[in-house]
């Protein structure tokens, strides 16, 4: 009778330890949720950000193309037109068709505001729009599993399953494998 006793006490003390492992890994477990959704939050805002500045940098595109194509325009509108009668006025002409000519270059090659700058501008910030959009499908993802890994872990102490607390570990392994993808790698973490 006594064996019995101590056998049950024993698994009694064996059931509180392994309620303490499971409460030990869901607080680990929160913590590595929260860092991975602020890391979401984050990188939605980077998402965010880029975007507008990507759409502002092709905005800007489009106004140089515009005031070029007009330069352009004028340029073959002025040549068209009856040679002027005076010398003065034939030096003006070529003087405008230069100008127009030289507007035309400037808004294409400009090396700090031409078109192709903004161009390069504006494939930089899809770039990092798209990096971001990375980083949050891969901090998602480690959300879900971390979520997923809290609730196993809860329900192997009201089970007392050691089988569920092991999947929750595993579960757990890959939301934190997720959230440092997320931070080194967020290709191979958003699916």
């Amino acid at each position: 009778m006594e064996q019995q006793l101590e056998h049950h006490e024993h698994a009694g003390h064996a059931a509180e330890h392994g309620n303490k492992h499971a409460a030990l890994l869901v607080a680990v477990l929160a913590a590595c949720l929260a860092i991975s959704e602020q890391g979401a939050k984050h990188a939605e805002i980077r998402v965010n950000e880029n975007s507008i500045a990507a759409a502002d940098a092709w905005t800007q595109y489009q106004g140089k193309s515009i005031r070029q194509a007009l330069a352009h325009d004028l340029a073959a509108l002025g040549a068209t037109l009856d040679p002027p009668q005076t010398p003065q006025g034939a030096a003006a002409r070529r003087s405008v068709l230069e100008q127009l000519a030289e507007e035309q270059s400037h808004y294409e090659r400009d090396p700090g505001d031409g078109k192709q700058a903004v161009a390069a501008r504006a494939h930089h910030f899809e770039a990092e729009r798209d990096l971001a959009m990375q980083r949050t499908h891969s901090y998602d993802n480690a959300a879900a599993a971390l979520e997923l890994a809290i609730v196993l872990a809860t329900v192997s102490v009201i089970a007392s399953s050691r089988m569920l607390l092991a999947a929750s570990m595993a579960l757990g392994a890959i939301g934190l494998a997720l959230t440092l993808l997320g931070w080194l790698a967020p290709s191979y973490g958003s699916f």
